[in-house]
């Protein structure tokens, strides 16, 4: 019932976590789905008594959401000036891809969502073929 406001909970602090504006990582640091119940308060996986839980499921959903939004910040940053984000953000997107076909994942929600970072994937490197055509960013850095 309550399994796509979790994901976006967890989406949310991901992403602030990963932008470097909340809690003591830096810039550009993933947070483990131990990490987020730990900030949450909220246990992880929680089986045999009926409490609030994060699942592993809602965090990995929550990781392909992550991809959509830093394929929109790719395009922003170049936007904004910032011309080393997209590069940032490409090496990140496909680490994080790396680590989704590793997974024996079903047919389902999450198969799906996990096949659409590689279209994330896509808008980042076509915006680092952009930056690297315009000589924005120096050649051996995309």
């Amino acid at each position: 019932m309550w399994s796509r406001h979790t994901q976006d909970t967890i989406l949310a602090l991901i992403f602030s976590v990963w932008l470097g504006v909340y809690g003591e990582h830096e810039q550009g640091t993933l947070l483990t789905v131990n990490d987020v119940a730990s900030y949450l308060n909220v246990p992880v996986n929680v089986k045999d008594r009926d409490v609030f839980h994060i699942t592993t499921e809602e965090y990995l959903l929550a990781l392909t959401d992550l991809t959509e939004e830093l394929a929109r910040l790719a395009v922003n940053s170049v936007t904004l000036g910032d011309y080393q984000r997209p590069l940032q953000i490409s090496k990140f997107v496909k680490d994080l891809h790396a680590g989704f076909q590793i997974l024996n994942l079903k047919n389902d929600i999450l198969r799906r969502k996990s096949d659409a970072i590689k279209y994330n994937i896509k808008k980042i490197e076509d915006v680092v073929y952009d930056l690297s055509l315009r000589n924005l960013i120096p050649r051996n850095a995309s």
